[in-house]
């Protein structure tokens, strides 16, 4: 399928890379628009994904925002650590944030970027405008995440770019009729190195995920009715994440005006349906705004 115009439009979309050094890892995101004054907004990705997944979506708001996108801890052009956590993924985004403006910031965040959002804005909900939850699980009980095993080390290496974008997969698996979108950010998902061509992804995040001692975050609906900063949520109606059940657990989190879903989109949302995505993030946001 023959990419549209929109779509061809938006990602020649001039952006700046932009790195931030913390003591541990250097953190990317890529900067859209940054006229001073402006709100900021901040797009977060889920697992196994990176910043320029936000590449067709992110223009859509540069006349009214300073927009970036960022690469989470092992992922895309950030670096790797040696152990991740949640609470080490939210300090990462209000640094950002922070780095970028003296203003309050919108997050948007998908999917796991969504769930490390939400603690951000538990966490420092008072610094920021608001958080945006897409397709991310509201959970009424704290998380048992198990400990994964390792992965084997061995890395992967392709002799060409098409070949290593034939290896790329959603995650989770769904249908998806957007293939010029699957292509670019399959292309965007591999490096060159002198090896040939490899996945820029930390295969262990999961593996490598530890809290602090002591540290014990409290459950998904609680997180946003203690939040100091307003939280929405667009799902997609398809998704298998939102079934009947999660979405009459998010009701119990968040007003019914902050929930809103999109007809024909399962998981990865803003792949499946783009357009209505940015028109649902537009209204919430212009809401808030008022």
């Amino acid at each position: 399928m023959e990419a549209p115009d929109w779509f061809v439009e938006a990602v020649a979309t001039p952006a700046n890379d932009c790195f931030l050094d913390t003591a541990d890892c250097r953190l990317h995101y890529r900067r859209y628009a940054a006229i001073p004054g402006r709100p900021l907004l901040a797009f977060v990705h889920g697992h196994g994904a990176h910043c320029r997944w936000w590449d067709f979506i992110a223009p859509a708001f540069t006349q009214d925002y300073n927009v970036i996108s960022i690469d989470l801890a092992g992922a895309g052009d950030s670096g790797h650590r040696d152990t991740y956590s949640a609470m080490s993924f939210s300090q990462d985004l209000i640094d950002i944030c922070r780095a970028e403006s003296e203003h309050p910031a919108w997050i948007v965040g998908h999917s796991f970027g969504g769930s490390m959002t939400r603690i951000a804005g538990y966490r420092f909900g008072n610094e920021l405008a608001g958080i945006v939850l897409a397709d991310s699980v509201i959970s009424d009980h704290k998380a048992t995440r198990p400990t994964l095993p390792a992965s084997s080390g061995r890395v992967r290496y392709y002799g060409t770019l098409e070949q290593g974008k034939r290896r790329f997969r959603l995650r989770p698996p769904q249908p998806c009729e957007n293939g010029y979108i699957i292509d670019y950010i399959a292309g965007h998902s591999l490096r060159e190195t002198p090896a040939g061509f490899c996945f820029k992804l930390d295969q262990d995040v999961f593996a490598k995920m530890v809290e602090p001692e002591g540290v014990e975050l409290p459950d998904g609906v609680t997180t946003l009715q203690e939040m100091a900063c307003p939280a929405a949520l667009i799902y997609g109606e398809q998704s298998r994440f939102y079934p009947s059940a999660s979405l009459e657990i998010a009701s119990r989190a968040l007003p019914p005006d902050r929930i809103v879903g999109i007809p024909g989109a399962y998981h990865h949302l803003f792949l499946d349906q783009p357009l209505a995505f940015i028109e649902k993030l537009t209204g919430l946001l212009g809401r808030f705004s008022n």
